[in-house]
């Protein structure tokens, strides 16, 4: 009988260390995700603002220059934008579908949680009195 309140003791203790660790990770997670949020979003200021600055420049030098683009250019030009931006779109559906997918087979995972429980639990009780009449 002490083996088993030792073996309780044990879990207890395991439980509590369980308990603390996901506590941590959901205090955590909203922070860390809010960083990334943010961190993301200077990202894209940086990148946008390089961009406007860059472009002003280019326009400021054709304009001192008096450099005319030729039409073919300009064509050339806004099919490549609207390219990009058909390219950009579909690859934002593509990672939106992937992370939902993802999404779906964790909760179908997490749903089916106890199931699996209760499947390994009657393997278990299945191979116990095996394993008991093999030490008798």
């Amino acid at each position: 009988m002490v083996e088993n309140k030792d073996n309780q003791d044990s879990f207890r203790i395991m439980e509590q260390i369980c308990k603390k660790y996901f506590s941590e990770i959901e205090n955590s997670v909203p922070h860390i995700q809010q960083v990334l949020f943010d961190f993301q979003n200077e990202c894209y200021k940086t990148w946008k603002n390089t961009v406007n600055a860059n472009m002003s420049l280019q326009k400021e030098f054709i304009n001192n220059s008096k450099f005319v683009f030729p039409e073919s250019f300009k064509t050339l030009v806004e099919n490549l934008s609207e390219e990009t931006v058909k390219y950009r779109s579909l690859c934002n559906k593509i990672i939106i579908s992937a992370i939902e997918s993802g999404k779906k087979n964790v909760k179908t995972w997490n749903d089916n949680a106890d199931i699996f429980v209760d499947l390994n639990r009657k393997i278990m009780h299945y191979w116990l009195p095996l394993t008991k009449n093999e030490s008798d």
